[in-house]
């Protein structure tokens, strides 16, 4: 899911209604931002100076150091409301949630305050201080990585505009498993390209004389997502990287992106590399932590990825890819 994110409510808030999102914070290095928001709001302008009100400004920060530029520590939950063009008064907890760990957060509406526990711990309890039914929107921005938002139980409209319950439909599962296959590998996609919610994991192993190798999100010839890793050698002077980039025209490269924290690969050692779908960008993951995020050039659709590939230097133990049934 793309951020910042914001959706209307359908059929509002009520006592007895969740909301959950779950995610991942980002580790330090992977965001800029050293906090995320979960708003709770009562129009569409949710910035600025004019506004509409806030029922729920859930605020989780990570702000560990001080100096010049990163301002005052601050690693507290701090919840608020904002009214009448006006933030209420904070309240603070601690922060129960973690860099580079997962997270799901709910949050129950009842009669007279929110209910808000995360992973499964209570959290805390926050007093309503506008009317739950106004609320209309959430909002969702900072560093983190969100799976999915669902409200519980889900409603709907019917034919005379009111809301009413509906029973879920989730779709089922389908995944497709290959093991120890040939280098290059490829594996085509149906129609409809590698979108939310699809996954591809690799479990590979790089040979100990490896040089590079590749792992590419195709559209017929050209390259929509072209993950590329040089392995370092000392007798050579090469230092490591991971290159990702796209082309046009088959053979044309863009600009490559070459930052990343550390490098993650070891020649002769097995790792577990994610690319996980969102929207108009793909995350990849190594060894269960985020690892870079590469958005699709302009012009280059997601819905247009027809097949995965495997180049190089490197045994690919398993290949799994998941997605829903259509």
């Amino acid at each position: 899911m793309e951020l910042p994110f914001v959706s209307s409510i359908v059929g509002g808030l009520f006592a007895g209604r969740a909301v959950v999102i779950s995610g991942m914070v980002l580790p330090g290095f992977a965001a800029d931002r050293k906090r995320f928001d979960i708003d709770l709001c009562c129009g569409l302008l949710i910035d600025g100076d004019h506004m509409d009100n806030k029922a729920l400004h859930f605020n989780p920060r990570f702000e560990s150091k001080s100096g010049w530029f990163s301002g005052a520590v601050d690693e507290k939950l701090v919840i608020n409301s904002f009214v009448s063009g006006r933030w209420g008064i904070e309240e603070r907890f601690d922060n129960p949630f973690k860099e580079g760990e997962p997270f799901q957060i709910r949050i129950l509406v009842l009669e007279k305050y929110f209910k808000i526990s995360a992973c499964g711990k209570h959290v805390c309890d926050f007093p309503h201080r506008v009317p739950v039914e106004q609320i209309r929107t959430i909002s969702i921005k900072g560093n983190i990585r969100v799976d999915y938002v669902e409200f519980q139980p889900p409603i709907g409209i019917d034919t005379d505009g009111k809301p009413i319950v509906v029973a879920p439909s989730p779709k089922p599962e389908v995944k497709t498993r290959i093991d120890k296959p040939n280098i290059p590998f490829t594996l085509p996609l149906p129609i409809g390209g590698f979108v939310s919610p699809q996954a591809a994991r690799f479990t590979i192993t790089p040979f100990l004389s490896a040089d590079r190798f590749t792992i590419n999100l195709m559209s017929k010839n050209e390259f929509l997502f072209h993950f590329r890793v040089d392995m370092p050698n000392a007798a050579d002077k090469k230092k490591a990287a991971v290159i990702r980039n796209s082309s046009k025209n088959g053979v044309n490269w863009q600009t490559e992106e070459r930052t990343f924290a550390t490098f993650p690969f070891h020649k002769g050692i097995t790792h577990d590399v994610l690319f996980t779908a969102y929207g108009r960008s793909v995350t990849v993951d190594v060894d269960g932590a985020p690892f870079v995020k590469f958005v699709y050039r302009d012009g280059d659709k997601p819905t247009d990825v027809d097949a995965i590939t495997v180049h190089g230097d490197v045994i690919l133990h398993r290949f799994e890819h998941t997605g829903s049934a259509s």
